[in-house]
């Protein structure tokens, strides 16, 4: 069975070339899922990234969440499908975030015209 977020077959998706791209975004905790601090000081309020751009909860090996069934929220309610840069990152290659924002100013995607990811049949 495929790594799934909102029933969308993540596998497939990167079988068409989405590149992992929200493995790549900013993922922002809600209140509830900010870690306490021991000082007093405010909790982060977001995941950290590895040096290569990706969540540090990504699996390179397979592709997939190391946390994928207490992953937060915002991961559990993204859809790619309909992310205008999501189809850039399917349509061109981009090494980081930066570059593929740059790139996407370049590119014009109509709705009509967009890629989408299948979901799964279950």
């Amino acid at each position: 069975m495929g790594v799934q977020a909102c029933g969308i077959d993540c596998n497939k998706g990167r079988e068409m070339g989405c590149q992992s791209y929200c493995c790549r975004l900013l993922v922002r905790l809600t209140e509830a899922e900010r870690q306490p601090t021991n000082d007093g000081s405010i909790a982060k309020g977001f995941v950290d990234k590895a040096e290569d751009g990706y969540c540090i909860h990504f699996n390179h090996q397979n592709s997939s969440c190391n946390i994928w069934d207490q992953r937060p929220q915002i991961c559990r309610q993204y859809d790619c499908n309909t992310d205008y840069l999501l189809q850039v990152a399917i349509t061109i290659p981009f090494r980081n975030i930066v570059e593929l924002v740059t790139r996407a100013n370049d590119i014009d995607i109509t709705k009509e015209n967009f890629v989408h990811v299948p979901h799964t049949n279950t």
